[in-house]
């Protein structure tokens, strides 16, 4: 049965994943379960430039998504002619650091994809002190930050950007090509999709889900997902490797 997988990351991921997935002969339908929009509040982005020009005043500066590292790229471009020489740059995940690299942001490679895997890269390093800022969209998950502030580190934050819900009609689902698998690439857009398949009555609680980490694992479980796998990542070969190996030993739909 060839692989016709529901992507559900945020534009322009979403676009980019499916081009790839299509290359490669398999049917990939597109439904953001997030949608990533820029700030507009002049007093926020006040904000975010005075950040930005202040940012050689910190020991770290880690980037949560590929969306925030191409973001803070452009701010970068924009206040810094020239990189600070003296800041770390860490990007969460090998597709963020990879951004990076991509944008001229010297990046430091790191294993794992999630926030607790850096956290357990960084143990060795004595935090107290240190001053970092975390690129990422407004609101976002505080996990990272209060566990380095737990290690004494003086942690602020660069909210770069808006994460929102979709809003889809119905009549969207009915248009939808016929699925078979799901990627859902964060807790968030999971959480998302899993409110329109509860409300709509759809199927999808009973098809292959692939989740980027433990974590969303559990919390897939708990919200009634019946077969879920962990990719161990949230990058395209991933989940492209996860969902060869689990079709390979079972007979889904």
């Amino acid at each position: 049965m060839p692989h016709k997988i529901l992507i559900t990351r945020p534009e322009p991921e979403n676009a980019q994943t499916c081009q790839r997935l299509a290359e490669q002969g398999i049917i990939a339908v597109p439904l953001p379960m997030m949608s990533i929009t820029p700030i507009t509040d002049i007093t926020e982005i006040a904000k975010i430039r005075s950040q930005v020009f202040n940012i050689d005043e910190y020991d770290y500066v880690i980037f949560v998504s590929k969306n925030a590292a191409r973001a803070a790229a452009e701010w970068l471009d924009e206040c810094w002619p020239m990189l600070p020489e003296k800041v770390y740059w860490i990007g969460i995940g090998q597709g963020t650091t990879q951004t990076l690299i991509a944008e001229g942001i010297p990046a430091l490679s790191n294993p794992g994809h999630t926030s607790e895997d850096l956290l357990d890269w960084l143990k060795p390093i004595k935090m107290a002190g240190l001053k970092i800022l975390i690129a990422r969209g407004s609101e976002g998950r505080p996990t990272l930050g209060e566990k380095l502030s737990q290690r004494g580190a003086k942690v602020s934050y660069l909210s770069l950007y808006e994460r929102k819900k979709p809003t889809y009609s119905a009549q969207t689902f009915v248009m939808l090509p016929d699925i078979n698998k799901i990627w859902a690439t964060s807790g968030e857009s999971l959480q998302t999709l899993t409110e329109y398949t509860l409300a709509l009555k759809k199927a999808w609680l009973d098809y292959p889900l692939f989740v980027p980490s433990q974590r969303v694992v559990q919390q897939a479980m708990e919200a009634g997902w019946k077969k879920v796998i962990c990719a161990d990542g949230a990058d395209d070969f991933s989940l492209l490797k996860a969902t060869e190996l689990h079709t390979g030993r079972s007979n889904d739909r």
